[in-house]
């Protein structure tokens, strides 16, 4: 019996001397685990919110503009705002100028282009007398010139008669085209339709009524090969319809407004059908511990469209293709590599007779490769928002 228990006792110390000795020359565990490969891991871009607002038209230079009850900083005609409240209302206002206002939600999106169409109230003045005898009230040569649609109303063609009980005492007429500015869209959806203000036109004097209704015409490139189906003429403060409006041949949209002021020309269309692809927009290594790396984020549209149709695609998405600078910080415990990707989606679209693609850009995204101790974190760090310097959220 003893013997046994002697024989035991000695292939365990055997056993404990091998073990021993396999442990000794065995990887560290931490240090095995400082060699593993985090290969394609996707991770997230934590970068502050941009809003880019682009000021173009004549009333640029004198435009005010304000987000969220805060002041950007300003370069030229383009106004920036870093670190930006994730919702609010843009306002672009200043003298003699045709004051806008729209709200942002950027939702998943970090930067948002838009363009503002920022106008100077018409210097073509036609006095209540001459427009009553006859006389055309027309857009300025300098507003047609930038939006390249000519405005005429004519009070004689319907033998209208006009009430100014509602003008406030203003009895003079004037009518100015400017593209009224909207947040563009962060999805599009394949069957969806899209309803979008590309034109309005500012009548003066508000709160004049007509009876019968007063005739308008518009000259905007490109509306004919819409057609009639699909433009619509709509008073910009209820949706009412113009009365027998009508998309001539020619790019004459026509209709009969029975009062003032600002009326919209809507185009329609739908979305027939979308492909998406992928693009490297940055790429590089990585080092070990933070890591800042800087990129520029895609925007707005590319398309060979002109005309109304290229005014719709703006307002949809924005602006037309630009790229904002952005900034983030990836923290590797390793050295590695990183891509950044945006997504490509090409769009097509139907208006009326008219059918036209458009490129456009989805949220950018990270994926890393490294060798490190630890997977690196894939959540978003939502960024801090200053709080805006007081009133109301405008």
């Amino acid at each position: 019996m003893f013997g046994k228990y002697a024989r035991f006792a000695a292939c365990l110390g055997i056993a404990t001397a091998i073990a021993a000795c396999h442990q000794s020359e065995a990887p560290d565990p931490i240090g095995s685990k400082a060699n593993e490969v985090h290969e394609n891991v996707v991770v997230a871009l934590n970068s502050t919110r941009t809003l880019v607002v682009k000021l173009n038209g004549n009333g640029a230079s004198a435009a005010s503009v304000r987000y969220a009850g805060t002041t950007g900083t300003r370069s030229g005609n383009t106004v920036t705002f870093e670190n930006a409240a994730v919702s609010g209302t843009v306002n672009v206002s200043g003298t003699g100028l045709v004051g806008q206002s729209f709200t942002v939600d950027f939702g998943e999106r970090s930067s948002l282009v838009i363009e503002v169409n920022a106008v100077k109230a018409s210097t073509n003045i036609v006095s209540n007398t001459a427009a009553e005898g006859g006389s055309d009230v027309d857009n300025d040569s300098n507003n047609e010139t930038e939006t390249g649609v000519a405005a005429t109303l004519n009070l004689a063609a319907n033998s209208s008669v006009p009430d100014y009980t509602k003008t406030g005492g203003n009895t003079d007429y004037s009518v100015v085209v400017f593209t009224p500015a909207q947040t563009p869209i962060s999805t599009t959806q394949t069957g969806e339709t899209y309803n979008v203000e590309t034109y309005a036109v500012d009548c003066q004097p508000a709160g004049a009524e007509f009876t019968p209704a007063a005739h308008m015409e518009l000259k905007v490139p490109g509306v004919s090969e819409i057609g009639n189906d699909n433009v619509f003429f709509k008073y910009g403060g209820t949706g009412e319809d113009a009365q027998n409006k009508e998309v001539k041949n020619g790019d004459i949209v026509a209709g009969d407004l029975p009062h003032f002021s600002a009326w919209n020309v809507v185009v329609s269309a739908q979305c027939t059908g979308i492909t998406e692809s992928s693009e490297v927009i940055a790429a590089g290594s990585l080092a070990n511990g933070a890591n800042t790396i800087t990129y520029n984020e895609k925007c707005g549209f590319q398309s060979n469209v002109t005309g109304i149709l290229s005014v719709w695609l703006k307002l949809l998405y924005g602006a037309s293709y630009t790229t904002v600078k952005k900034t983030t910080s990836i923290t590797a415990t390793g050295t590695g590599s990183y891509t950044i990707l945006q997504k490509v989606y090409t769009v097509s679209f139907r208006a009326g007779r008219k059918d036209f693609q458009v490129k456009t850009y989805g949220v950018p995204t990270c994926n890393v490769t490294y060798t490190g101790t630890e997977v690196p974190d894939t959540k978003p760090v939502v960024p801090d928002v200053p709080v805006h310097n007081g009133g109301s959220n405008d």
